[in-house]
């Protein structure tokens, strides 16, 4: 345990010390408030022994700028003074000490305010590593929900969009070989309109006026084409469905061999709206890289939340990179958009559940602590790299697992 020893007195400070030391602390020891102050915002100290009087800053204004001060973590603070009226003791503890030593101090009542303020700072500890664990999985099952009713709706989806595409597509095919065979017939109708002209002029005439109001020549030069754009559309209302499909994984195990560059694909193509709504560059460079074994429903999520964020970090107009590549031991993506970049101060807590940079109301902090903790449960790691008002990059590496290729079953080539 760290302790922080402000006092100008330098007998008084010696003897501290030394006792300090003999109980196994590791010791940092300064004369004033100021120096104190410099010292704990180097690297904050769990526990803090001030003198009241001091020069510079008194010890009771170093206790209220440590208690200003919006640390992840509580400081035990005892305050030394050789006052010992009940009026100071109030006001000491006004200022945020925990705890009150009147001078000279007695070594062994100060080895067991100490013992008692240790304990209380390991049980802090524990609390805090109790109550992170706990927004984890609170983080994690909202997730969970949301990718259940994801691929509830793709399930959905898929069931009503394939049946009514299929329909038209069928539709389709049937009308482009029946409009070709008409316009034939048509063709040959129009090549015997001179003779028809001289045996039944008024008849001639109306097949002229409709040819013209219908744009006769149009149709026959544009249907064709017209008919395959439709075809093309369809197709791509397909392999949206497919991708939609392939995004949920609701047709696969838990476990299996994801293709990365295809997932990567499927996310582009999922977030496409997005994409175009942003007026984003998006520039996909798909790397030579094996496929790896994973649950491919969250490792997609993951590809999904990081994209989706680098989409609404960018200007318009903003160029957004993803990117495959090998790593040692595994397969790297790389998330790189030249955004709005994120504070140094902000970079330490992205991946804490609940944490936000956004407005009220426009996200919950779940996405990054969730997508960490899939990644971090598959044995691999997420890292940022941030310069403000320039943009960022997000790195998810994940190990091959070979071991666990033999437990799949079947052969797999790729």
């Amino acid at each position: 345990m760290r302790v922080l020893v402000a006092e100008d007195g330098l007998m008084m400070r010696r003897i501290l010390v030394d006792a300090l030391v003999r109980w196994e602390y590791e010791v940092t020891e300064v004369e004033d408030g100021a120096q104190a102050w410099e010292a704990f915002v180097d690297e904050p100290f769990r526990m803090v022994l001030t003198d009241w009087v001091m020069p510079e800053s008194d010890g009771l204004e170093l206790i209220r700028r440590i208690r200003s001060a919006k640390l992840p973590f509580y400081v035990y603070i005892i305050l030394l003074t050789s006052k010992s009226e009940k009026e100071d003791l109030v006001v000491g503890m006004e200022a945020g000490a925990d705890d009150f030593l009147v001078k000279p101090v007695d070594h062994n009542e100060l080895r067991v305010r100490l013992r008692e303020g240790e304990r209380i700072v390991r049980l802090e500890q524990e609390l805090a590593e109790q109550n992170r664990q706990l927004r984890e999985t609170q983080a994690a099952l909202v997730q969970s929900e949301r990718l259940a009713s994801l691929g509830q709706m793709a399930a959905g989806m898929a069931h009503e969009i394939n049946n009514p595409i299929a329909l038209v597509a069928n539709n389709l095919a049937v009308l482009k070989r029946d409009v070709a065979s008409a316009l034939e017939i048509l063709d040959l109708y129009r090549s015997i309109h001179n003779d028809l002209a001289k045996s039944h002029p008024e008849l001639a005439q109306k097949a002229e006026e409709l040819t013209e109001q219908c744009d006769y020549d149009w149709i026959r030069d544009e249907s064709p084409a017209l008919f395959n754009r439709s075809v093309a559309g369809l197709k791509r209302v397909r392999d949206i469905v497919q991708n939609l499909r392939s995004f949920a994984r609701l047709d696969e195990a838990q476990l299996d061999f994801l293709d990365l560059n295809q997932a990567m694909t499927a996310v582009a193509q999922v977030l496409q709206h997005e994409i175009q709504s942003h007026e984003i560059d998006l520039k996909l460079e798909p790397g030579d890289v094996p496929d790896v074994v994973c649950e491919p429903g969250k490792i997609q999520q993951v590809l999904h939340h990081l994209l989706l964020n680098a989409i609404q970090a960018s200007p318009p107009g903003g160029k957004v990179i993803l990117r495959t590549s090998r790593c040692d031991g595994g397969v790297a993506i790389d998330i790189e958009d030249n955004g709005s970049g994120i504070s140094s101060s902000d970079l330490a807590h992205i991946f804490e559940p609940f944490f936000t940079t956004r407005a009220v109301g426009s996200g919950q902090g779940l996405g990054l602590a969730v997508s960490y903790g899939i990644v971090r449960d598959h044995g691999g790691s997420i890292e940022v790299s941030s310069v403000e008002g320039r943009g960022s990059t997000f790195r998810v590496q994940l190990p091959m697992r070979p071991l666990e290729r033999q437990t799949l079953g079947g052969s797999h080539e790729g």
